[in-house]
């Protein structure tokens, strides 16, 4: 039978009023961008400890306890971070403001002496032989950088101070968000047409597999590279080593670029502040970060993140080097759990392709045990 033009029209503004509540839901969200950021930090918090729940009611948990245990323990680590861990950090950013001035005057005696030692390559080289040299040939192309950079770093802490609040807001968001996850995820299949919800949660249910194991798996290991990094310079006598340990954790989540920044970070702090010695002992310094580096690329990480993502290392290297075109040092962190996900919808609509690289696979580690 013919459908009726009404039908049509019921269709198109159907599909009209659809488009008009996503550009209503932008706009409203692009007006409170400034509002949302810690309850999206909640929230993520509250879907990475969900699993505990998840495994606490497998063993007859009631949910309201496991809620209040899991969030009991959360809270405890939070506050004891807080309590142990900013006052020295506040402490040593202390010492190296006030340790500033000095060790640029090492910095200097450093490069000079640099230069004496090697004047007739850098003569050949066509570069400055002396720091008077170097500063006026250079000096119109710092300043503006350096100018840019102290007003992004103020514009930065005073963004920053201002949101002291977020520790009020996110513990307590988190705990509301795990307390109610269950009835969030639930509700939010309602929105999917019913012929298609079991398909749609199934993909969903995958993708949310791939990318918590991820994240999980990612935040384990940049902990342990932090704690490694901050015993070793501890170890060795590096001034700031908690500051250090503390940004190597996070920069390492960005592959590739994150240890090879730390590494040289520790050689130039190592470079300013060893009071003798001090180049062999910078490079000493960053040998053992290299050291760690490759314990953690070859052994530590493999183990905890595993086969979490799936991916072929091209296709990861691929997009490491696209989400971070696109959006920065955010876009390199997320690009490989984002295309894992992207990789999961397309094997539930071309499940041949899975099937191919699970043969794939399984042959590669049989002709590994044979071997």
């Amino acid at each position: 039978m013919r459908a009726s033009p009404w039908y049509y029209v019921s269709i198109v503004l159907l599909v009209l009023v659809v488009i008009a509540a996503l550009i209503l839901a932008g706009a409203f969200l692009l007006a409170v961008r400034g509002v949302l950021p810690p309850f999206i930090i909640a929230f993520i918090i509250a879907w990475l400890l969900d699993p505990l729940l998840v495994r606490l009611q497998k063993h007859k948990v009631p949910r309201i306890v496991a809620v209040a245990g899991v969030y009991i323990v959360f809270l405890a680590f939070f506050v004891l971070g807080i309590l142990f861990i900013v006052p020295i950090v506040v402490k040593q950013a202390q010492d190296l403001a006030r340790d500033i001035p000095h060790q640029y005057a090492r910095f200097q005696d450093f490069l000079t002496a640099f230069m004496q030692k090697h004047q007739s390559l850098l003569e050949r080289l066509q570069l400055p032989t002396t720091l008077q040299e170097a500063f006026s040939r250079y000096s119109s192309r710092i300043a503006p950088i350096t100018r840019s950079a102290i007003q992004a770093l103020s514009h930065w802490l005073l963004e920053n101070l201002s949101k002291a609040v977020w520790l009020i807001l996110i513990p307590l968001s988190a705990f509301y968000f795990l307390n109610d996850m269950e009835r969030i995820r639930s509700k939010s299949v309602l929105i999917v047409p019913k012929r298609y919800r079991a398909r749609v949660t199934e993909i969903a249910s995958r993708v949310g597999q791939v990318f918590s194991s991820y994240v999980r798996g990612l935040i384990i290991v940049c902990l342990l590279y932090s704690i490694g990094t901050t015993v070793i310079l501890a170890a060795i006598g590096l001034k700031y080593g908690i500051i250090l340990g503390l940004l190597a954790g996070v920069l390492y989540a960005v592959p590739y670029v994150g240890a090879i920044t730390i590494t040289l970070l520790v050689f130039l702090v190592g470079l300013a502040t060893y009071p003798q010695g001090a180049f062999a002992h910078a490079v000493f310094a960053g040998l053992l970060m290299v050291v760690l580096n490759q314990t953690f690329d070859l052994v530590i990480t493999p183990r905890i993140l595993g086969k979490s993502v799936g991916l072929h290392p091209v296709l990861g290297l691929m997009a490491l080097v696209a989400g971070g075109q696109l959006f920065g040092i955010v876009g390199m962190i997320l690009a490989v759990p984002v295309v894992a996900s992207i990789q999961e919808v397309v094997f539930e609509f071309f499940p041949e392709l899975k099937v191919k690289e699970n043969k794939k696979r399984k042959s590669h580690e049989n002709s590994k045990k044979q071997g």
